[in-house]
């Protein structure tokens, strides 16, 4: 599957999960505003990232059920293993994070960090599900291997269940 194809695909899924949880009541919280999750765990889920720049990324990778939670004040979505080679990309919610969303992207040693100031997408929660969708272009990204910097831009999409 083309790039561009998947980029569509994760436009049209996410534009339809936004309105299907509008008329289900489910909040939709945009970038610029840091969500209230309730406490709860995770049992499925996964992300289809983007990543284009210095490092490559265009894949689907399922939720880390044990290192994902959320405690009623900050949230931890981790796909993937933190490290792997296979890629992993990490997604935070809380008031104690920069500007309240923080998005990793990584495949082995090649990795880039994001936050709300330089994203844009938003988040829908409801009481079973959380789902979300961000755009992050011109990132910094740092290969620990090679020693050098670069830039990425990076696109997330996401669905976590409890």
């Amino acid at each position: 599957m083309t790039s561009r194809l998947l980029f569509l695909r994760l436009a049209v899924a996410s534009a339809l999960l936004t309105t299907a949880a509008s008329r289900a009541g489910a909040q939709v919280v945009p970038d610029s505003v840091v969500p209230v999750i309730s406490a709860r765990t995770y049992v499925s889920g996964s992300v289809t990232v983007i990543v284009k720049g210095s490092f490559q990324m265009n894949q689907v990778i399922e939720i880390n059920k044990p290192a994902s939670i959320s405690d009623g004040e900050m949230t931890w979505l981790q796909f993937g293993a933190s490290g792997s080679s296979a890629g992993d990309v990490l997604v935070t919610y809380g008031e104690d994070i920069g500007d309240g969303v923080g998005i990793h992207v990584g495949k082995g040693k090649p990795a880039a960090t994001a936050g709300s100031e330089l994203c844009t997408g938003a988040l829908t929660i409801t009481a079973t599900l959380l789902s979300g969708h961000y755009t992050c272009p011109g990132v910094a990204s740092y290969d620990s291997s090679t020693g050098r910097m670069g830039k990425v831009d990076i696109e997330i999409s996401f669905t976590a269940q409890t």
